[in-house]
């Protein structure tokens, strides 16, 4: 067996079709792998491109906390939504549209007012004053996707602050920038240094390696005395019956 292996005219001949569907199947791996972040495994890049998407009718939420420390428990119809602890923020969730959402904080029922509308993305801005937990909805409007260029998303989450957004030591991409409100840009997906600022503070951070067709977030936040920058890669959560 194994001379055979080794003897190309003893090797049998696979048929046309086959050997075809192989080099494709190869060719398709190799293209999987290139794209792949450093980093980042092929398997979670397949996940998050081939998540299960929910059924006509659903809203997209997500909840980013507006001051740095303490990331509480979060629950989202009654089911946990894992918070990132770096950014603050979750990935969205898909949940039923034109239905009040139940969010709870620690145990807490927060709001039942926020009723996202089928199709639209929302992001839930969570603080907490004198022990009250408060709720800003940031309706994003989400623009079509650029198939040649990434799309820059920026959320001011400091209130009494009119923020900007810029190249660091460069240009301006956003400016006049309310509280609990979104600026949304495509861009060439190039690695960058950024700086937001709120009057005299300001944050810096490094953009990564962004893919054409990518949508990145970038959040403005301010907790025990300082400004914050913090960004990450929009994702939605693979969709189960709940």
């Amino acid at each position: 067996m194994f001379n055979q292996a080794l003897n190309p005219k003893m090797a049998p001949l696979l048929p046309c079709h086959r050997l075809s569907r192989r080099l494709f199947g190869f060719a398709v791996l190799l293209l999987a792998l290139s794209i792949v972040r450093p980093g980042q495994s092929l398997g979670q890049e397949i996940g998050r491109l081939y998540a299960t998407r929910p059924p006509p009718g659903y809203a997209f939420v997500r909840i980013v906390m507006a001051s740095d420390g303490h990331v509480p428990r979060i629950q989202v119809n009654f089911l946990d939504l894992p918070m990132s602890e770096a950014t603050g923020a979750s990935s969205y969730r898909a949940v039923p549209g034109n239905q009040p959402l139940n969010l709870s904080i620690d145990g807490s029922a927060v709001s039942k007012d926020i009723v996202p509308g089928a199709e639209t993305y929302h992001t839930l801005v969570v603080s907490k004053t004198n022990s009250v937990w408060t709720l800003q909805s940031i309706d994003e409007a989400q623009s079509s996707s650029d198939g040649l260029k990434a799309r820059l998303r920026f959320f001011n989450l400091v209130p009494g602050c009119t923020a900007m957004l810029k190249i660091a030591g460069g240009p301006t991409i956003f400016e006049q920038t309310s509280f609990a409100s979104v600026q949304s840009r495509t861009i060439n997906p190039v690695i960058a240094k950024l700086e937001g600022s709120c009057g005299e503070d300001n944050a810096l951070l490094t953009l990564p390696q962004l893919r054409t067709g990518d949508y990145y977030s970038l959040f403005l936040h301010k907790g025990s005395g300082r400004l914050r920058l913090t960004g990450q890669l929009d994702e939605i959560e693979a969709y189960r019956e709940r």
